[in-house]
């Protein structure tokens, strides 16, 4: 049996500590461990309600469709006509509010560092957390003796990791009682796990500079353990430090999974020494729990069970331009519009067991059989790079593909009148995906599944015409199949030089909208696209007075969804805190609108 060995007699201010002293520091440490997660499962369980909340108002105001309903929006659809200013009505303040509180939450960005920008909400939890933790650390030490916090700090830190692992989870509780996706929750995962290693630097140079008695030397393996444990966690965060985690992402990847498990293995058996180990074991439980699950998706999924399936485990790739690839994998799977996955090329990865998330660019046509889950890979570096040079080499052709999810949490747009889908590069997956959706549920116009959604904007910025040739076919199809009280318009601006697009006028069968793999090989080779039915521009388009104008003709709540670089982002971002999506233009009878920014951190590109 271990025994808990004392520091307190070890410096001038400690050796002033009494028996009750350490008695109480002792109980304080447990007592304010407990308050901490008090304050989080609070916070989980308020973010769970909101969510509930969320999803009871948003089924209760989508509106029954009558022939009536639908000619009269049809009809306005035809007359869309100025803004619709009017006199501050009372009854409109809970919207107006609602408004005030996106704005000033999600709307607003302070730039953090030279490479990321970071929304007032997401700086409001990070900022709580680490005040919270500190008042806690410091609160009731005497004057701010070591004596009362050099233990505390370790305690809290070790006590946070399995909050620390569980933000970083593909499969994590957090993310599935409070609807937000683990790549949103991974922001606050970096904020938590930099507290930790700043509490556990505190404890450890508080500790080394009070002078450590022989027991407490580095002959003893616990103490090796803690030392290197901490060395590990150490380098594994100044190797996510954003730079280096772009510019070397596989070798982060590999490094980070590997450093941690030092970290946490080495710390395990550190603190069970002093018979706190249960403060780890939890985060030890919860990676293995994460990989387990990952590991049982990518099982199932591709069936590699069964040599039946044999084929479930390939995909296609074809390279539709000079730097897009299409990964086409057909899966007994199904997934929401707007979810991602991730794909593991072992034949394209450096590790064989190398995965990347893409968004999934399709619709699933069934969920009982086999779907075709599409991936439009922009071939830039690393992997990407890789299959980009691959897929040119080789042409079309069939490669080893395991899938692994879906993941991610898609807003559902059905209660907004207009939704405005805008998407840069790479970003059309996102938006493409939840186009089609929208258009096959009013197409269906089945029971349980109606739709307020009565237009539909689709922008695109891509530099290359080229990228016309196969994302034409997918418009013009939806464009022919949708529903006479659905209204699509979309718009692509051509950004680069290469604009070279002959004016064309085919016809398309009718017929319920097509997914990106709906395009045969015959068509992709044509010369001249058809897309008569598309705007098609030259130059970036002016995100002011696109918005301004749908949201000022719109008949009810507005959605605007974005995928693309920040820089894009932020641009609407800008454009919704002006005077056109105000809580003053709202009081005055404009619609309320709602931003879904889609990205994978905080990236300022």
């Amino acid at each position: 049996m271990s025994t808990s060995i004392d520091l307190t007699t070890v410096s001038p201010l400690n050796s002033r500590a009494t028996a009750a002293d350490r008695h109480y520091r002792d109980q304080m440490q447990i007592k304010f461990t407990k308050q901490i997660w008090y304050l989080i499962a609070s916070v989980i369980a308020l973010l769970a309600c909101v969510r509930v909340a969320r999803y009871l108002y948003s089924i209760a105001t989508i509106p029954k469709s009558t022939p009536e309903k639908e000619s009269a929006t049809k009809k306005s659809d035809l007359e869309r006509a100025s803004p619709r200013m009017g006199k501050i009505s009372i009854r409109r303040l809970p919207f107006a509010l609602a408004t005030a509180f996106r704005i000033v939450s999600f709307r607003w960005t302070i730039v953090v560092g030279s490479f990321a920008i970071s929304s007032v909400s997401e700086l409001a939890f990070i900022l709580g957390y680490m005040a919270a933790i500190f008042i806690w650390l410091l609160v009731d030490t005497r004057n701010l003796q070591a004596a009362f916090w050099q233990d505390r700090a370790a305690h809290f830190a070790s006590a946070q990791l399995p909050l620390v692992v569980g933000l970083a989870g593909k499969n994590n509780i957090i993310s599935f009682l409070t609807g937000v996706s683990y790549e949103k929750l991974n922001v606050l995962h970096r904020a938590a796990a930099r507290t930790c290693l700043v509490l556990l630097w505190m404890h450890a140079i508080s500790r080394t500079a009070a002078g450590l008695p022989p027991q407490f030397d580095f002959t003893h393996t616990w103490m090796r353990a803690g030392v290197t444990g901490l060395a590990a966690f150490t380098l594994a965060t100044l190797l996510s430090i954003r730079p280096i985690r772009h510019m070397a992402f596989e070798f982060f990847l590999l490094s980070h999974i590997v450093l941690i498990a030092i970290f946490l293995i080495c710390g395990f058996f550190h603190a069970r020494e002093q018979e706190h180990g249960a403060y780890i074991w939890p985060a030890l439980m919860l990676w293995a729990l994460d990989r387990f699950l990952r590991f049982s998706r990518v099982i199932y999924n591709n069936r590699l069970w069964s040599r039946k399936n044999a084929g479930l485990s390939n995909a296609t790739v074809e390279l539709l331009s000079e730097d897009m690839v299409r990964l086409t994998l057909r899966r007994h799977f199904t997934w929401i519009p707007g979810q991602h996955a991730y794909i593991i090329l072992p034949s394209i990865s450096n590790l064989p067991i190398e995965s990347h998330p893409f968004t999934i660019a399709s619709i699933p046509e069934s969920r009982s059989k086999e779907n075709s889950a599409v991936f439009l890979i922009s071939g830039r570096s690393g992997l990407t790079l890789r299959l980009r040079n691959h897929a040119t080499q080789n042409g079309t052709n069939t490669i080893p593909a395991f899938i692994d999810g879906p993941y991610g949490s898609p807003p559902d747009l059905r209660p907004f009148t207009t939704c405005i889908l805008i998407a840069g590069g790479s970003g059309i997956s996102y938006t493409l995906s939840l186009l089609l959706n929208l258009a096959r549920l009013v197409f269906l116009d089945t029971c349980g599944e109606k739709s307020a959604v009565r237009r539909i904007v689709f922008v695109w910025a891509v530099r290359d015409a080229g990228h016309l040739i196969w994302i034409s076919k997918i418009l013009t199809d939806t464009l022919a199949s949708a529903s006479r009280t659905l209204t699509i318009e979309p718009r692509i601006y051509i950004t680069g030089s290469k604009y070279m697009i002959p004016q064309v006028t085919s016809e398309s069968e009718s017929g319920p909208p097509s997914s990106p793999s709906s395009i045969s090989e015959s068509e992709k080779n044509k010369d001249l696209p058809s897309y008569s039915s598309l705007k098609l521009v030259h130059g970036r388009p002016s995100i002011r007075k696109l918005l301004h104008d749908e949201i000022s003709a719109s008949l009810g709540p507005v959605s605007v969804d974005i995928a693309g670089p920040s820089t894009l982002a932020e641009s609407v971002r800008r454009t919704l805190r002006s005077n056109v999506a105000s809580p003053l233009a709202v009081l005055r009878g404009m619609p309320s609108v709602t931003l879904h920014v889609e990205t994978f951190g905080v990236v300022k590109a």
